[in-house]
């Protein structure tokens, strides 16, 4: 299949997950993006990733929801599908620099991300979400970062090599991580990688 019949056939599968009349607000690395409605555009993230794994037959939570406003961190919380409780805190990786370039009028301007920048991007995303006393409707069986991402060169091709290999440092909330990816229709869903994290 030729890159254009690629490109046609991801625009319609976006089309189709994606509510009419959505305003697309920033038009780069925003996949993920509902401005409208932010605890939407959260709990929304954590249903792809349930989607995605449910694909691949490695589901482990079901019936997320949002917590609302003020009453997070987590932005959501599900339950495991033996009855205990899941928090979901989600956070985007994006580069701040593409953005503002693609806003300035450069619009063929894509983020440079070699092995080093990523893995420290994530782990500055971890950090920050490893907050105990910032925790609230706990306590929680499991704490889960869902890191969401829409840059283009992040592909589950390009990170699973770099992901696969690193592990994270130990830390005091978190017990699992994902990185969630935009839809890949050669994957048939948002492909994710989940961290590993040293326990």
């Amino acid at each position: 299949m030729t890159n254009s019949k690629l490109i046609m056939e991801k625009e319609k599968e976006i089309t189709r997950l994606v509510p009419k009349g959505l305003k697309r607000w920033r038009r780069y690395s925003d996949f993920f993006a509902y401005p409208e409605d932010r605890e939407l555009e959260e709990l929304r993230i954590v249903h792809s990733l349930k989607a995605s794994l449910e694909v691949t037959n490695v589901a482990f939570f079901d019936q997320p929801s949002t917590r609302g406003r003020g009453n997070d961190p987590p932005d959501c919380e599900a339950l495991l599908f033996d009855g205990r409780r899941l928090g979901v805190e989600v956070t985007e990786l994006v580069d701040p620099e593409a953005i503002m370039a693609y806003k300035n009028g450069v619009l063929t301007q894509w983020a440079e991300w070699d092995e080093d920048k990523l893995i420290n991007s994530i782990t500055r995303r971890l950090k920050a979400k490893d907050t105990a006393k910032n925790i609230k409707g706990g306590p929680y069986d499991t704490y889960m970062v869902l890191i969401h991402t829409d840059e283009p060169i992040l592909n589950f091709d390009y990170t699973f090599p770099i992901l696969s290999d690193h592990t994270f440092r130990y830390y005091s909330v978190i017990d699992r991580a994902f990185l969630l990816m935009s839809y890949d229709s050669k994957y048939r869903c948002c492909p994710y990688i989940e961290l590993n994290i040293e326990n």
